[in-house]
């Protein structure tokens, strides 16, 4: 399956990527600077589940647990990329403060 791309909307759970029961791999990337919650089986809200903080933080979801559905939550708009395939790899560079 191709990567896709979602925007959250803000304020609610809102489903990320269906349930599928064919699927072994999902890698989520926060590409916004609105941070995003996720909860995978059961709606997502602030404060809990994993949380995509910086803009290039991803997760990486195998098994059983890739197979349900996967939401998220962030306070506003918010941009999230999607990969099902299982040779993904993201690799973070290094992040300057100012």
């Amino acid at each position: 399956m191709s990567a896709s791309a979602t925007i959250l909307a803000g304020g609610s759970s809102e489903l990320l990527i269906a349930a599928d029961k064919n699927r072994d791999h999902i890698t989520i990337q926060l590409q916004d600077t609105a941070s995003v919650y996720l909860a995978f089986g059961e709606p997502a809200v602030t404060a809990t589940g994993i949380m995509l903080i910086y803009p290039g933080c991803s997760v990486r979801v195998t098994g059983a647990k890739a197979r349900g559905a996967v939401y998220g939550y962030a306070a506003g708009a918010s941009l999230v990329g999607i990969e099902t395939t299982e040779d993904v790899e993201y690799r973070p560079g290094s992040y300057i403060w100012f």
